[in-house]
């Protein structure tokens, strides 16, 4: 009988979903003999696979929000670290200052933290992007083949299906390329998914599922928060059909933990959001990157190019809905009534892919979640395990032919949709499908010949090939790489050498050269801070400060309008007798050529040009800032003598014969801030631009201002209730088990005993 039919026949499917491995023989190895054993192989061939990418562009996951959003602000956060402090928020960040109430950073997370501190050290920003991604997608490997096997899937095929996975089309060239926030929850929820059924199922020590939970919400992208939630009520659905009530309430103690560890991370945004530009609660769809069903049934075309509405144009620049080239082919070669009977022992991973299937296809803005397209790849996670599970029970090669001839038109189907979305790739097109129609092949051969692992190694090796062909074909010249990525940092610290105190910078990103940006003359985003100019008035930003970014005309990566440049310079209100600029105690102004040309460029009293190259304009004040600290305005009759500042709290001095009027500070009015006048608390008023807007009587004698993130104190409280909760809770579990098997221990003796007599 071929290896191929010993190893179906084998197999078999109990209560864990176990499946078919080789008979044991006399001598074992140790390596390869446990499942974390075969995980970390899966994650070690996804991590060195990651590494073609970059070899058709080494700025490859070092794109978009990675390049001018996370990396400069994770490197910002280690330099922080290193120097003991970690800032929650900084008032010289401006708009983007308030980082706690971004989330989407994860300062809270320890992983990320980790990464910060060691990032902070690279000056090769390529590399330091790339060594932060290929943890993750190591990670979604290794959580993949666990989830895969926990539902049955065998060692070997469940080992293909997490190499695929991190390479399929959306988390390759969104996530890891792009948006890294996206591909850390999604490692996480895969893993988190993996060890809460395991809990659930086998009894074990409920830490690592809160372990994995925490790290989840920490890593601050709510994906994986609702990831968290649909994860916990989807096993619990499947103890309930597979009644296993005693397991239902470990669940919700632990589901609860987990949420606790969300407050901390979530809270301080609505609590802020009053200021912000996130106040969406709205339901709408305009269709702007939400995909259409029939993508699904290209999900095996490697060369398809979705028609979805994005940045650039109505059809995708990249294979955004492919999943893996094995996939579809092989389902008419694999045996689903090995699932007949086992559809409640798995039932959760049907209400999750269902869910997020669902969820895919919803309308594009749903309140403060927008992009559906966002959530393909947790319903390829499902369908890519769920085919692994499957194929565990061997292909079926009888009637080849009719098979052949299905898996035939469904690429022939797929090959179609592609050429009828860009019909100029046609001989591209025609390549790859053949490619797939020989891996194919070769997939069955191998299972007839070498079993389990034949049709494995064909898998991985297909994967790898496929990602190389995509590699070649998407990403030179891709659209989303845009003019370039700075990657060294000391360049970048050259360029903006002359800047100094608050700098803002007038400039439009689509009159950016390549070279100009590369080169550090103009940065865009939060890119700045790789040149270690931390006082950046336009940071990256993805929450705003209405106010703000209204008066200067500004969008979330500090990109203005000509008009900014006008209003800096002009009296910052009827009663503010100085000017904006003097408001915001801007002390550098770094204008684009190209928006302003020279000999258009007003230069305001008390300002000089310091600085001129053919990209941009310098200009700076004159005399230094007239009052200390961050004071930048007082109105006639009030006399500023001294400011002592602390973090983020100042202490100001003022003469105590004044009469009442105002002060200005140059900090935005971010809730959180508490300012009080010779120990009398105010309300928090905006000034110009946001500004604090102090009212002083007539007498004062000191200014205090205080910042505290809002719901820090509860979320430390939740955050500390958790961990001692989990703790408590672990206890518990090792004390129980422990006299459980004493129990069982004293009970042997005695029924030896009489079966003796």
């Amino acid at each position: 009988m071929p290896r191929a039919k010993e190893q179906a026949k084998t197999m078999t499917a109990g209560t864990s979903g176990a499946t078919a491995q080789r008979p044991p023989v006399a001598r074992r190895r140790y390596f390869l003999q446990h499942d974390w054993h075969w995980g970390i192989v899966t994650a070690a061939i996804a991590a060195v696979a990651s590494i073609i990418p970059r070899l058709f562009n080494p700025t490859f996951y070092y794109w978009d929000d990675m390049m001018q959003s996370f990396l400069p602000l994770w490197r910002h956060m280690g330099e922080e670290i290193r120097s003991g402090r970690f800032p929650l928020m900084e008032p010289g960040g401006w708009v983007g200052g308030n980082i706690v109430a971004e989330v989407g950073y994860g300062i809270f997370n320890p992983v990320n933290i980790v990464n910060s501190v060691i990032v902070s050290n690279f000056e090769n920003l390529s590399l330091a992007s790339y060594f932060i991604i290929v943890q993750f997608i190591a990670l979604l490997a290794f959580g993949t083949f666990m989830l895969a096997r926990d539902y049955g899937s065998n060692r070997p095929l469940a080992l293909a299906a997490g190499v695929a996975i991190p390479f399929s089309g959306f988390t390759l060239f969104y996530e890891a390329a792009r948006w890294p926030g996206g591909l850390m929850a999604f490692a996480w929820i895969t893993v988190f998914w993996w060890s809460v059924r395991r809990y659930a199922r086998r009894n074990t020590s409920p830490f690592l599922p809160f372990l994995l939970g925490f790290l989840t919400m920490t890593a601050g992208n709510p994906y994986g928060a609702i990831g968290v939630i649909l994860v916990l009520a989807a096993v619990a659905v499947e103890l309930m059909l597979m009644r296993h009530w005693r397991r239902l309430i470990p669940i919700v103690i632990v589901g609860a933990l987990v949420g606790l560890t969300a407050v901390l991370v979530y809270f301080p945004l609505p609590l802020s959001s009053a200021v912000t530009v996130r106040q969406q609660n709205e339901i709408l769809n305009d269709l702007f990157l939400a995909p259409d069903m029939s993508s699904l049934l290209t999900m095996s075309t490697s060369s398809m190019m979705p028609r979805i509405n994005n940045f650039w144009a109505p059809i995708d620049n990249v294979p955004s809905s492919y999943l893996a080239w094995f996939v579809l082919p092989l389902l008419p070669w694999l045996d689903f009534r090995s699932f007949r009977n086992r559809s409640r022992q798995i039932f959760s991973i049907y209400i999750i892919t269902g869910i997020y299937f669902l969820l895919t296809f919803a309308p594009s803005q749903v309140l403060v979640f927008r992009w559906p397209i966002r959530l393909i790849e947790y319903v390829y996670l499902g369908v890519i395990v769920l085919v692994a599970v499957v194929a565990s029970a061997g292909l079926k090669t009888s009637s080849w032919k009719k098979r052949l001839f299905i898996t035939v038109a469904i690429l022939g189907f797929g090959t179609y949709r592609a050429w009828s979305m860009v019909p100029g790739g046609g001989k591209w097109q025609i390549f790859t499908l053949f490619v797939t129609l020989v891996l194919v092949a070769l997939a069955v051969l191998g299972w007839k010949r070498f079993g389990y692992r034949g049709l494995a190694a064909v898998m991985v090796v297909g994967t790898i090939a496929t990602l190389g062909m995509q590699s070649r074909q998407f990403i030179p010249n891709n659209a989303v790489a845009g003019i370039g990525s700075p990657v060294d940092a000391d360049t970048l610290r050259d360029a903006t050498s002359s800047y100094k105190g608050n700098t803002i910078q007038i400039f439009n990103t689509m009159k950016i050269t390549g070279q100009e940006f590369t080169e550090g003359r103009l940065l865009y985003g939060n890119q700045i801070l790789n040149a270690d100019v931390n006082n950046s008035m336009g940071r990256y930003s993805g929450i705003s400060f209405t106010t703000y970014v209204n008066a200067l005309c500004m969008n979330y990566r500090g990109e203005t309008c000509p008009l900014a440049y006008t209003e800096l310079f002009k009296q910052a209100s009827g009663e503010i007798d100085v000017t904006l600029a003097d408001v915001l105690q801007v002390e550098t102004v770094s204008v684009q050529k190209t928006l302003i040309a020279p000999d258009q460029l007003t230069v305001a009293p008390g300002w000089s040009i310091v600085a001129s190259d053919e990209t941009r304009t310098i200009l700076q004040r004159d005399n230094p800032l007239p009052y200390p600290g961050t004071v930048s305005w007082a109105s006639d009759g009030i006399s500023v003598k001294d400011s002592v500042r602390n973090g983020n709290d100042e202490h100001i001095t003022l003469s105590g014969d004044g009469t009442a009027g105002k002060l200005t500070l140059a900090r935005l009015a971010w809730p959180g801030y508490t300012v009080t006048v010779d120990g009398e608390p105010q309300k928090l008023t905006q000034g110009p631009a946001g500004v604090i807007l102090v009212d002083v009587p007539a007498g004062a004698t000191s200014v205090d201002v205080t910042f505290t993130t809002p719901g820090l104190t509860m979320g430390l409280a939740a955050q500390g209730a958790a961990w001692f909760g989990i703790l408590l809770f672990t206890v518990f579990h090792y004390v129980r088990r422990h006299r459980r098997t004493r129990s069982e221990a004293d009970v042997l003796p005695v029924s030896a005993e009489k079966v003796a007599v």
